[in-house]
């Protein structure tokens, strides 16, 4: 046998290139690939020389035409995969001898005819499609993509009709608007996927929820039957869910308005937020309310002559019923009375008793919430006891020290004291006690004063020596904070000095200071200042012509209408 020869195979290829404009795919080379392994892929769309050579670095190498050349010179692999290229036996190069068992000498060659796959990745954790647009919680993109055979070589994308350009590291998409995005990939063979299109959007804005409140009503007071409604916005995505808790409890998704019957009467708070369609999640909006669940309190109060005989008690012409109802909270309404059975009369002052026979009034008391309660107030055959006076007394209050009245409340302070006074022409005035908020009942001895600051409604009730009473009420508000000083310069500086050690800001000899302040509660009253040790100034206008190269030193003086006060010093330079 002869000794083996070493044949070299080299495999041509033509290229064949694309005119492309900016939105076109580029163009792909088809060539020949040979991985790590060694492992050599070829095109299916090339055309493919076959050569032989006895030298390894084919210097000698011969183009084989084969027996028809027709389809041998070039030729084209048509199978997608695996191919070979073989000699019958197997030569053992050091002997020349055919090797037992017998076998093929065998040249792989890959054939691959198909693009590869790829797909857009949004990133982040949700995203949702609307209208032909996909969105995302995110604001960047990534693509993905495989191929089986020579293995994937590029990814190029487009954005916006652009050039195409490379993939090489997460793309950002940094304005809140629709992208639309062409991208295809390439194998190491030359094989193009026909370009994909995909329109995207960050969605990064949290939903908008708001808040209603339907039925019963009276500034932060509801009633049992008011009913909570939200609702939510959102522009891009769209709301996926609303939840709400109530009083840090339960959160419970929001399906239909929130009734408030199982709640108990007092001040509560819900707590609410939406998130969209791709998670989205609103920061929590909260709304307190006080839920009224009691009806007013009815007191009557006859006036005039009556007499008791066999255990009734008999009005006079002349009597009259007085009725004053107290509400807990959201105020009366009005209240309603029916004189034996006939049909309810709004009450406005006291009425004569007139109708002959058996008498029984009923009343309905109606508060801003429409919480109603109807009472039974005098009924003839409940009439046991006879008495002379029947009216409770007089009462009154003032104040001693620092008092502001606005509207139905009276501002004091810690050093204001609260004086409370009742007269009865009849019987005579015994003593009066008085809740806080409605607190516990305290005996009225002497005027009194109240610490806190905060809003109280102090109700009193007035005795005579029969034990007829009259309550009353009125409205403080305590308010032992002076007002709060602001200051603001008409030119905005970055300058600073060091003055005596210590650091100033720098303002030109042009420049206006303008003064304010504010008071929580019972109001501003003045402004005054000083300028440099100066004597004291009422602000009225801005305050100018600083001199230059001068430190000022400006304290300000604030009261409020109840005496309280407040001070801030102001320093600069002026250049």
């Amino acid at each position: 046998m002869e000794a083996k020869k070493t044949t070299f195979l080299s495999v041509l290829f033509t290229l064949f290139f694309l005119s492309i404009c900016a939105q076109n795919p580029k163009t792909h080379e088809k060539k020949i690939y040979k991985d790590t392994a060694d492992k050599v892929f070829v095109n299916m769309e090339v055309p493919v020389y076959l050569s032989i050579s006895t030298k390894a670095d084919g210097s000698d190498r011969t183009i084989l035409k084969g027996k028809n050349p027709t389809y041998s010179y070039p030729m084209y692999f048509d199978s997608e995969g695996y191919n070979s290229i073989k000699s019958p036996w197997a030569v053992d190069p050091k002997t020349g001898q055919t090797v037992y068992p017998k076998q093929d000498v065998v040249f792989e060659v890959y054939a691959d005819g198909t693009a590869p796959t790829v797909n857009l990745v949004l990133v982040g954790d949700q995203k949702t499609e609307v209208d032909g647009v996909t969105l995302s919680n995110g604001n960047e993109i990534s693509f993905e993509s495989n191929d089986n055979l020579s293995g994937v070589a590029n990814i190029y994308y487009s954005i916006d009709g652009g050039d195409y350009q490379k993939f090489s590291n997460n793309i950002n998409l940094s304005e809140d608007k629709v992208y639309t995005v062409r991208y295809y990939t390439v194998d190491n063979v030359g094989n193009a996927g026909e370009p994909k299109s995909m329109k995207v959007r960050p969605d990064l804005v949290s939903p908008t929820s708001d808040i209603a409140i339907e039925g019963d009503q009276s500034e932060e007071s509801v009633s049992e039957r008011t009913t909570i409604v939200l609702s939510a916005k959102d522009d891009i995505s769209g709301v996926s869910k609303t939840f709400y808790s109530i009083d840090d409890g339960r959160t419970y998704t929001y399906s239909a308005p929130v009734k408030l019957t199982g709640l108990s009467e007092g001040e509560h708070t819900i707590t609410y937020f939406s998130v969209d369609n791709v998670e989205n999640v609103e920061e929590k909006k909260s709304k307190t309310f006080f839920l009224d669940k009691s009806a007013p309190r009815v007191i009557s109060e006859v006036i005039g002559n009556t007499f008791i005989a066999n255990g009734k008690e008999y009005y006079s012409g002349k009597t009259k019923l007085k009725l004053v109802a107290l509400d807990n909270k959201s105020g009366v309404k009005e209240v309603l009375y029916s004189i034996n059975g006939g049909e309810f009369t709004l009450y406005e002052n006291p009425f004569y008793l007139t109708e002959p026979g058996d008498l029984n009034v009923n009343v309905m008391a109606i508060d801003k919430v429409n919480n109603r309660q109807r009472i039974g107030e005098i009924s003839d055959s409940e009439k046991t006891r006879s008495y002379v006076d029947l009216s409770g007394p007089d009462l009154n209050y003032s104040f001693s020290g620092p008092s502001f009245v606005i509207r139905d409340t009276t501002y004091l302070t810690k050093d204001s004291k609260i004086i409370l006074t009742g007269k009865d022409s009849e019987s005579g005035f015994k003593e009066i006690d008085y809740q806080l908020n409605g607190n516990t009942l305290e005996d009225y001895a002497e005027p009194f004063s109240i610490e806190s600051e905060g809003f109280y409604n102090i109700t009193y009730n007035g005795y005579d020596n029969l034990q007829n009473s009259n309550t009353s009420s009125v409205l403080v508000q305590i308010d032992n904070t002076g007002p709060e000083v602001f200051n603001r310069f008409s030119i905005s500086s970055n300058k600073f000095k060091s003055v005596a050690g210590e650091r100033l800001t720098v303002y030109p000899p042009h420049v206006v200071l303008f003064l304010s302040a504010t008071d929580k509660y019972s109001g501003l009253d003045k402004i005054t200042y000083q300028i440099n040790g100066s004597g004291e100034l009422a602000y009225r206008s801005l305050i100018e012509n600083f001199k230059r190269e001068t430190v000022y030193t400006i304290i300000v003086n604030v009261t409020d209408k109840l005496g309280n006060k407040n001070s801030e010093e102001i320093k600069f330079y002026i250049e």
